[in-house]
Protein backbone atom coordinates (compact mmCIF):
# COMPACT_ATOMS: atom_id res chain seq x y z
CA UNK A 1 0.00 0.00 0.00
CA UNK A 2 1.53 3.37 -0.96
CA UNK A 3 2.19 5.91 1.77
CA UNK A 4 0.55 9.30 1.75
CA UNK A 5 2.54 12.28 2.95
CA UNK A 6 2.37 12.81 6.71
CA UNK A 7 0.75 9.45 7.46
CA UNK A 8 2.03 6.32 9.14
CA UNK A 9 1.05 2.68 8.76
CA UNK A 10 0.80 0.70 11.98
CA UNK A 11 1.87 -2.95 12.11
CA UNK A 12 1.19 -5.13 15.14
CA UNK A 13 3.97 -7.63 15.92
CA UNK A 14 3.07 -10.55 18.19
CA UNK A 15 4.94 -13.19 20.15
CA UNK A 16 6.78 -15.49 17.80
CA UNK A 17 7.84 -12.71 15.48
CA UNK A 18 11.36 -11.56 16.07
CA UNK A 19 13.22 -8.33 16.47
CA UNK A 20 16.66 -8.47 18.01
CA UNK A 21 16.63 -7.58 21.70
CA UNK A 22 12.83 -7.43 21.98
CA UNK A 23 9.86 -9.55 22.91
CA UNK A 24 6.45 -8.68 21.49
CA UNK A 25 3.76 -7.74 21.26
CA UNK A 26 4.72 -4.24 20.24
CA UNK A 27 3.83 -1.70 17.57
CA UNK A 28 5.92 -0.66 14.59
CA UNK A 29 4.98 2.47 12.70
CA UNK A 30 6.24 2.76 9.12
CA UNK A 31 6.46 6.43 8.29
CA UNK A 32 6.15 8.03 4.85
CA UNK A 33 9.82 8.90 5.09
CA UNK A 34 10.65 5.20 5.27
CA UNK A 35 11.89 5.45 8.85
CA UNK A 36 10.72 2.93 11.41
CA UNK A 37 9.40 4.16 14.76
CA UNK A 38 8.95 1.69 17.62
CA UNK A 39 6.26 2.20 20.22
CA UNK A 40 7.83 0.63 23.25
CA UNK A 41 5.00 0.69 25.80
CA UNK A 42 4.69 -3.09 25.52
CA UNK A 43 8.17 -3.81 24.23
CA UNK A 44 10.75 -5.38 26.48
CA UNK A 45 14.45 -5.01 25.85
CA UNK A 46 16.76 -7.35 27.72
CA UNK A 47 18.94 -5.50 30.21
CA UNK A 48 22.72 -5.75 30.21
CA UNK A 49 23.43 -7.37 33.58
CA UNK A 50 26.80 -8.11 35.14
CA UNK A 51 27.60 -10.21 38.23
CA UNK A 52 30.04 -9.63 41.06
CA UNK A 53 30.69 -10.38 44.74
CA UNK A 54 30.44 -8.31 47.93
CA UNK A 55 33.38 -6.12 48.90
CA UNK A 56 34.33 -8.78 51.45
CA UNK A 57 34.60 -11.36 48.69
CA UNK A 58 33.46 -14.98 48.74
CA UNK A 59 34.97 -18.23 49.81
CA UNK A 60 34.60 -21.13 47.40
CA UNK A 61 30.83 -21.09 46.86
CA UNK A 62 29.35 -23.88 44.75
CA UNK A 63 25.99 -22.12 44.57
CA UNK A 64 27.55 -18.97 43.12
CA UNK A 65 29.43 -21.02 40.54
CA UNK A 66 26.18 -22.72 39.50
CA UNK A 67 24.31 -19.41 39.40
CA UNK A 68 27.05 -17.80 37.33
CA UNK A 69 27.08 -20.70 34.86
CA UNK A 70 23.29 -20.70 34.52
CA UNK A 71 22.86 -16.94 34.21
CA UNK A 72 25.51 -16.25 31.61
CA UNK A 73 25.99 -12.83 33.21
CA UNK A 74 29.55 -11.57 32.72
CA UNK A 75 31.52 -11.88 35.95
CA UNK A 76 33.32 -8.69 36.93
CA UNK A 77 35.83 -8.85 39.83
CA UNK A 78 34.92 -6.32 42.51
CA UNK A 79 38.46 -5.03 43.19
CA UNK A 80 37.10 -2.72 45.90
CA UNK A 81 35.08 -0.73 43.38
CA UNK A 82 31.63 0.64 44.22
CA UNK A 83 28.61 -0.71 42.38
CA UNK A 84 28.17 2.64 40.67
CA UNK A 85 31.69 2.46 39.27
CA UNK A 86 31.17 -1.13 38.12
CA UNK A 87 28.00 -0.13 36.28
CA UNK A 88 29.66 2.83 34.61
CA UNK A 89 32.85 0.99 33.67
CA UNK A 90 30.89 -1.83 32.06
CA UNK A 91 28.01 0.26 30.63
CA UNK A 92 25.63 -2.11 32.41
CA UNK A 93 21.97 -1.62 33.32
CA UNK A 94 22.24 -3.66 36.50
CA UNK A 95 24.61 -5.68 38.65
CA UNK A 96 23.86 -8.86 40.56
CA UNK A 97 25.76 -9.19 43.83
CA UNK A 98 25.95 -12.72 45.18
CA UNK A 99 25.38 -13.25 48.90
CA UNK A 100 25.24 -16.59 50.71
CA UNK A 101 21.48 -16.17 51.27
CA UNK A 102 20.83 -15.38 47.60
CA UNK A 103 21.47 -12.89 44.78
CA UNK A 104 20.53 -9.20 44.89
CA UNK A 105 20.05 -7.18 41.71
CA UNK A 106 20.94 -3.47 41.90
CA UNK A 107 19.50 -1.36 39.09
CA UNK A 108 18.22 2.17 38.64
CA UNK A 109 19.03 3.18 42.20
CA UNK A 110 17.01 0.34 43.72
CA UNK A 111 17.58 -3.28 44.59
CA UNK A 112 15.60 -6.43 43.94
CA UNK A 113 15.86 -9.73 45.81
CA UNK A 114 13.57 -12.58 46.75
CA UNK A 115 11.55 -12.43 49.96
CA UNK A 116 8.25 -14.15 50.86
CA UNK A 117 6.40 -10.85 50.43
CA UNK A 118 2.76 -11.05 51.55
CA UNK A 119 2.66 -14.85 51.33
CA UNK A 120 4.04 -15.15 54.85
CA UNK A 121 1.32 -12.85 56.25
CA UNK A 122 -1.47 -14.53 54.28
CA UNK A 123 -0.47 -18.02 55.34
CA UNK A 124 0.09 -16.86 58.90
CA UNK A 125 -3.45 -15.49 59.03
CA UNK A 126 -4.81 -18.77 57.71
CA UNK A 127 -2.84 -20.83 60.23
CA UNK A 128 -3.76 -18.66 63.23
CA UNK A 129 -7.29 -17.50 62.49
CA UNK A 130 -8.37 -19.75 59.64
CA UNK A 131 -8.70 -16.68 57.40
CA UNK A 132 -9.79 -17.70 53.91
CA UNK A 133 -7.45 -16.60 51.12
CA UNK A 134 -9.39 -15.24 48.07
CA UNK A 135 -6.71 -16.55 45.70
CA UNK A 136 -7.09 -20.10 47.05
CA UNK A 137 -10.88 -19.84 46.86
CA UNK A 138 -10.78 -18.57 43.27
CA UNK A 139 -8.38 -21.32 42.21
CA UNK A 140 -10.18 -24.03 44.19
CA UNK A 141 -6.80 -25.52 45.11
CA UNK A 142 -6.85 -29.03 46.56
CA UNK A 143 -3.91 -31.09 47.77
CA UNK A 144 -2.38 -32.91 44.83
CA UNK A 145 -3.26 -30.20 42.29
CA UNK A 146 -0.70 -29.00 39.79
CA UNK A 147 -0.55 -25.21 39.44
CA UNK A 148 1.09 -23.17 36.68
CA UNK A 149 1.70 -19.53 37.67
CA UNK A 150 2.29 -17.79 34.35
CA UNK A 151 3.42 -14.45 35.84
CA UNK A 152 5.58 -15.36 38.82
CA UNK A 153 7.14 -12.05 39.89
CA UNK A 154 8.14 -12.42 43.55
CA UNK A 155 6.09 -15.60 43.77
CA UNK A 156 3.71 -14.73 46.63
CA UNK A 157 0.74 -16.53 45.07
CA UNK A 158 2.92 -19.47 44.03
CA UNK A 159 4.08 -19.83 47.65
CA UNK A 160 0.48 -19.86 48.88
CA UNK A 161 -0.42 -22.42 46.22
CA UNK A 162 2.54 -24.63 47.21
CA UNK A 163 1.41 -24.56 50.84
CA UNK A 164 -2.11 -25.73 49.96
CA UNK A 165 -0.98 -28.49 47.60
CA UNK A 166 1.99 -30.10 49.36
CA UNK A 167 1.55 -33.30 47.34
CA UNK A 168 1.14 -31.40 44.08
CA UNK A 169 3.36 -29.38 41.77
CA UNK A 170 3.79 -25.62 41.44
CA UNK A 171 5.62 -24.17 38.44
CA UNK A 172 6.26 -20.44 38.07
CA UNK A 173 7.00 -18.76 34.73
CA UNK A 174 8.84 -15.45 34.58
CA UNK A 175 9.62 -13.76 31.26
CA UNK A 176 12.30 -11.44 32.66
CA UNK A 177 15.55 -13.37 32.87
CA UNK A 178 16.91 -11.16 35.63
CA UNK A 179 13.79 -11.59 37.80
CA UNK A 180 13.60 -15.32 37.11
CA UNK A 181 17.19 -15.98 38.16
CA UNK A 182 17.10 -13.80 41.27
CA UNK A 183 13.81 -15.33 42.44
CA UNK A 184 14.78 -18.90 41.50
CA UNK A 185 18.00 -18.82 43.50
CA UNK A 186 16.48 -16.80 46.31
CA UNK A 187 13.79 -19.47 46.67
CA UNK A 188 16.29 -22.28 46.41
CA UNK A 189 18.44 -20.85 49.21
CA UNK A 190 15.58 -19.52 51.35
CA UNK A 191 15.72 -20.62 54.97
CA UNK A 192 13.32 -19.96 57.83
CA UNK A 193 12.59 -21.37 61.30
CA UNK A 194 8.99 -21.65 60.07
CA UNK A 195 9.31 -25.03 58.37
CA UNK A 196 5.89 -24.78 56.72
CA UNK A 197 6.99 -21.60 54.91
CA UNK A 198 10.44 -22.89 53.98
CA UNK A 199 9.02 -26.08 52.50
CA UNK A 200 6.45 -24.19 50.42
CA UNK A 201 9.07 -21.78 49.04
CA UNK A 202 11.66 -24.46 48.29
CA UNK A 203 9.18 -26.61 46.34
CA UNK A 204 8.45 -24.05 43.61
CA UNK A 205 10.01 -24.70 40.21
CA UNK A 206 10.97 -21.43 38.47
CA UNK A 207 11.30 -21.31 34.68
CA UNK A 208 12.47 -18.33 32.64
CA UNK A 209 9.96 -18.28 29.80
CA UNK A 210 7.34 -16.08 28.19
CA UNK A 211 4.02 -17.66 29.09
CA UNK A 212 2.46 -17.82 25.61
CA UNK A 213 5.43 -19.68 24.20
CA UNK A 214 5.53 -22.07 27.16
CA UNK A 215 1.79 -22.76 27.09
CA UNK A 216 1.86 -23.36 23.33
CA UNK A 217 4.33 -26.20 23.79
CA UNK A 218 2.36 -28.01 26.51
CA UNK A 219 0.02 -30.94 25.84
CA UNK A 220 -3.69 -30.58 26.57
CA UNK A 221 -4.71 -30.83 30.26
CA UNK A 222 -1.13 -30.53 31.53
CA UNK A 223 -2.01 -28.61 34.73
CA UNK A 224 -5.05 -28.51 36.98
CA UNK A 225 -4.91 -24.71 37.39
CA UNK A 226 -3.35 -22.04 35.19
CA UNK A 227 -2.98 -18.65 36.86
CA UNK A 228 -2.18 -15.13 35.66
CA UNK A 229 -1.38 -12.07 37.78
CA UNK A 230 -0.19 -9.45 35.25
CA UNK A 231 1.55 -6.35 36.54
CA UNK A 232 -1.07 -3.65 37.19
CA UNK A 233 -0.57 -0.63 34.97
CA UNK A 234 -0.93 1.54 38.08
CA UNK A 235 0.08 0.22 41.54
CA UNK A 236 -2.60 -0.05 44.20
CA UNK A 237 -0.28 1.48 46.79
CA UNK A 238 2.64 3.83 46.17
CA UNK A 239 4.77 2.20 48.86
CA UNK A 240 3.94 -1.42 48.14
CA UNK A 241 6.78 -3.92 48.67
CA UNK A 242 6.91 -4.94 45.00
CA UNK A 243 7.73 -1.44 43.75
CA UNK A 244 11.33 -2.39 42.75
CA UNK A 245 9.83 -5.14 40.58
CA UNK A 246 7.93 -2.72 38.35
CA UNK A 247 10.98 -1.43 36.48
CA UNK A 248 12.07 -5.00 35.65
CA UNK A 249 8.75 -6.69 34.89
CA UNK A 250 6.92 -7.17 31.60
CA UNK A 251 4.20 -4.45 31.40
CA UNK A 252 2.27 -5.97 28.49
CA UNK A 253 -1.44 -6.75 29.03
CA UNK A 254 -2.60 -10.33 28.63
CA UNK A 255 -3.11 -11.52 25.08
CA UNK A 256 -6.31 -13.41 24.27
CA UNK A 257 -4.21 -16.00 22.47
CA UNK A 258 -2.45 -16.79 25.75
CA UNK A 259 -5.82 -17.23 27.47
CA UNK A 260 -6.92 -19.62 24.72
CA UNK A 261 -3.78 -21.69 25.28
CA UNK A 262 -4.31 -21.61 29.05
CA UNK A 263 -7.85 -22.96 28.63
CA UNK A 264 -6.45 -25.81 26.54
CA UNK A 265 -3.77 -26.63 29.13
CA UNK A 266 -5.94 -26.38 32.28
CA UNK A 267 -7.83 -29.44 33.52
CA UNK A 268 -9.92 -27.51 36.06
CA UNK A 269 -9.80 -23.76 35.58
CA UNK A 270 -7.94 -20.64 34.47
CA UNK A 271 -7.76 -17.82 37.02
CA UNK A 272 -6.79 -14.20 36.35
CA UNK A 273 -6.12 -11.53 38.96
CA UNK A 274 -6.97 -7.93 38.04
CA UNK A 275 -8.26 -4.65 39.41
CA UNK A 276 -11.90 -4.93 40.41
CA UNK A 277 -12.92 -1.86 38.40
CA UNK A 278 -12.84 -1.86 34.63
CA UNK A 279 -13.69 -4.48 32.04
CA UNK A 280 -10.39 -6.33 31.64
CA UNK A 281 -11.69 -9.59 33.11
CA UNK A 282 -14.71 -9.49 30.82
CA UNK A 283 -12.43 -8.81 27.84
CA UNK A 284 -10.46 -11.93 28.70
CA UNK A 285 -13.60 -14.07 28.79
CA UNK A 286 -14.02 -14.70 32.52
CA UNK A 287 -17.41 -16.20 33.33
CA UNK A 288 -17.12 -15.86 37.13
CA UNK A 289 -15.60 -12.95 39.06
CA UNK A 290 -14.66 -13.32 42.73
CA UNK A 291 -13.86 -10.22 44.80
CA UNK A 292 -10.58 -10.01 46.65
CA UNK A 293 -10.31 -9.35 50.36
CA UNK A 294 -9.80 -5.59 50.00
CA UNK A 295 -12.27 -5.31 47.09
CA UNK A 296 -9.72 -3.41 45.01
CA UNK A 297 -8.78 -6.59 43.22
CA UNK A 298 -10.82 -9.40 41.74
CA UNK A 299 -10.22 -12.89 40.36
CA UNK A 300 -11.73 -13.90 37.06
CA UNK A 301 -12.40 -17.60 36.61
CA UNK A 302 -12.77 -19.59 33.38
CA UNK A 303 -13.88 -23.17 33.96
CA UNK A 304 -12.11 -25.75 31.83
CA UNK A 305 -13.99 -27.97 29.45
Amino acid sequence: MPFRHGLETKIRVYHGDTLKGTRGPFDIFLAASGHVRLIIANMRVEMHIIATTPQSGLKDDTNFNEFFAESGFPYIPRNRRSLEVLLQDNQADGVVVWYSEGPVLYSGGGKFFFHPSMAKNRLGAYRKQGTEDPFVRACGIEDGDSVLDCTLGLGADAIVAAYFTPQGTVVGLESSRAIALVVKWGMKLYDSPMLWLKQAVNRIQVINSEHYQYLSNLPNNSFDIVYFDPMFRQPLLKSQPISPLRSLANPAPLDLRAIDQACRVARKRVVIKERSEGTELERLGCSTIISGKNRKIAFGVIQAG
